[in-house]
């Protein structure tokens, strides 16, 4: 597997003109969040030509990936049981990519997966607790109270997890977890169900 160097870009968190627009002239709110059924049925979803396999509950809203060339900072992939916006406009000469929410509604959930680089990232300068995942060293964090990960999302439960490349160990996969009103032991699930294949 070749990688490309990649290095760390914000990730915008303005609300997209081209949603706000819609949303204004449809004249109506967006529709609640799907119920989540812990004891439903869920899905395994395979992301990032298989680097990263999850589960969510199958009847999950699935986000658009995107990768822009000038960015070293990739949505692989997103899930929630809240509807989800296409995470890029575009413009006559311009691509804008974000996040695919903004704002998370009372009992949602926002999974997002990230595959990032940075010069000189390294796992040991990561705020968590070391892990390792599917046998490689990670760091996982979980905050509550709208810190960390997911400030700004109106999020009150933030999980992260980071797992670097063997082969390259300043490119790095983030799985992100936003709720907002939903009991812990969803996020808890979905966080264990990660594993990935990042073999060179």
């Amino acid at each position: 597997m070749s990688l490309r160097l990649r290095a760390s870009a914000s990730r915008p968190l303005a609300v997209s003109g081209l949603s706000l627009l819609l949303a204004s002239a449809a004249g109506c709110s967006p529709p609640p969040p799907l119920p989540i059924n812990a004891g439903g049925t869920w899905a395994t979803r395979t992301l990032d030509h298989g680097q990263v396999r999850l589960s969510v509950p199958s009847d999950w809203n699935v986000g658009e990936a995107w990768i822009q060339p000038s960015s070293f900072t990739d949505l692989v992939g997103s899930f929630s049981n809240q509807s989800l916006s296409p995470p890029c406009t575009t413009g006559s000469d311009t691509i804008g990519c974000g996040p695919p929410l903004q704002s998370l509604q009372a009992g949602a959930v926002l999974v997002e997966i990230w595959q990032n680089g940075a010069p000189n990232w390294s796992l040991n300068t990561q705020a968590g607790t070391p892990t390792t995942v599917s046998g490689l060293p990670a760091r996982v964090a979980d905050q509550s109270g709208g810190a960390g990960y997911c400030n700004g999302l109106s999020a009150d439960r933030s999980r992260s997890e980071v797992i670097p490349f063997p082969s390259a160990p300043d490119n790095w996969i983030e799985i992100a977890i936003c709720s907002n009103g939903v009991a812990d032991s969803v996020g808890a699930r979905i966080m264990e169900s990660v594993a990935v294949n990042l073999a060179a």
